[in-house]
């Protein structure tokens, strides 16, 4: 089996998971337990593990830079889109005030951040002196940012809403592309296609 016929496998055994997650975690079952799900977590802790592997493994292959970092990132969005149903769960875990809870998000934070920071070494491994800030603290602002994203997502009722959450991060990754590295004009990047999310919310 190829490695990229692989890769497409786990991609779409990823992308199954999260739309179950979303379907079982929605604004419902909030509404009923009242202070968050930790199930949440896990599957946003797929995501970032997932997308660890996949770029580390192209960094490997010299496949790194500001091109790959901007791909990783828009996974990272469509990835956050299929758990658009779940996105006020993870809000309410997020900012849940039980005990239980609050440990999941704190290891999740830590493991996340972690994975991002390593992320952001591998792949910028060429031009770690050129980068605006250092990994750690570079980390921290990516993932404040895609967690500010899933709070305007929460609050998306249509099409229209999530349209401008999409716009958001289009913006946000504009920004990421021109400023993340300093001393030389970034390289050109399409931008990102996104399918439609399914009505009824």
């Amino acid at each position: 089996m190829s490695e990229q016929h692989s890769t497409s496998r786990r991609q779409r055994a990823l992308d199954l998971a999260l739309r179950g997650a979303s379907r079982v975690l929605g604004r419902d079952r909030l509404h009923r337990e009242g202070g968050g799900d930790p199930l949440i977590l896990d599957a946003q802790r797929v995501v970032f593990q997932e997308l660890y592997q996949r770029f580390t493994e192209r960094a490997s292959r010299g496949e790194g830079g500001l091109g790959a970092a901007v791909d990783a990132l828009d996974a990272m969005w469509r990835n956050i889109r299929h758990l658009r149903a779940g996105a006020s769960t993870i809000v309410g875990t997020l900012t849940s005030d039980r005990d239980d809870v609050h440990a999941h998000v704190a290891r999740f934070y830590a493991e996340s951040t972690a994975l991002l920071q390593d992320a952001i070494i591998v792949v910028f491994a060429e031009d770690l002196g050129q980068l605006a800030l250092p990994p750690d603290r570079m980390a921290v602002i990516v993932r404040v940012v895609l967690e500010g994203l899933i709070v305007e997502l929460a609050q998306a009722h249509d099409a229209e809403d999530v349209a401008i959450v999409d716009q958001a991060y289009a913006d946000v990754r504009a920004l990421f592309q021109r400023f993340v590295l300093t001393g030389e004009d970034a390289p050109p990047i399409e931008p990102i296609t996104l399918e439609p999310i399914p009505l009824p919310w």
